[in-house]
């Protein structure tokens, strides 16, 4: 009699079901942990970030004096650029410079804003630090409107784009805001002296 020969183990099957397990527990890792998210960010004097709205409204009802006073004490909820940084288009360059810049902006009053004075931030993505700023001024946003308007150019290379509105006024609303007054707001009371009222102006 012939002794029996010991079956080979076929490792196929097993090699084969180890690296599906493999390349699933990497997806799945590169996805949770390592594909960059939409961050939806704040608008504050040192982080240099874009605004958001709270959207916030006005009773119908309201007399005019209060709808107003409403409008200047919120003024961010009803003009402001919107929060996504994907709303500010612009073209990066084959050399990585910023072009054809549009910011949107949104004037939600019922009134005509007459003057916007936005500032533009240029960042250095790799570490936030801003590398070069340009402001301009933009006129008669009509109301209950969103219009994009096109942004400074710059030649500083390598960098995005965060935009922040530092300066509004409208006769209308006897509205006034000046972003270097905002420390002292609510201290001294801005244009007005009211740190209730601090945005107010005749």
């Amino acid at each position: 009699m012939r002794p029996k020969q010991k079956k080979k183990t076929n490792w196929y099957p097993t090699i084969t079901i180890f690296l599906a397990l493999s390349i699933g527990i990497g997806f799945y890792v590169k996805t949770a942990y390592l594909t960059p998210k939409e961050e939806i960010v704040e608008v504050d004097e040192t982080k240099k970030t874009i605004s958001t709205s709270s959207g916030l409204e006005i009773a119908k009802d309201a007399s005019t004096n209060d709808k107003n006073l409403n409008y200047r004490k919120n003024w961010k909820d009803f003009i402001y650029i919107p929060p996504l940084h994907k709303d500010v288009e612009f073209t990066l360059t084959e050399d990585g410079m910023v072009t054809n810049l549009n910011i949107p902006v949104v004037n939600k009053t019922e009134y005509p804003i007459e003057s916007i004075t936005i500032k533009v931030f240029y960042i250095n993505p790799s570490n936030r630090n801003t590398v070069d700023t340009r402001e301009f001024e933009i006129k008669n946003v009509q109301p209950n409107n969103r219009i994009s308007f096109k942004g400074p150019e710059n030649s500083t290379k390598g960098v995005t784009v965060i935009c922040d509105i530092i300066k509004a006024r409208s006769n209308n609303f006897n509205f006034c805001f000046d972003q270097d007054l905002l420390k002292d707001s609510q201290v001294k009371g801005g244009f007005s002296g009211d740190p209730n009222d601090p945005w107010h102006c005749k």
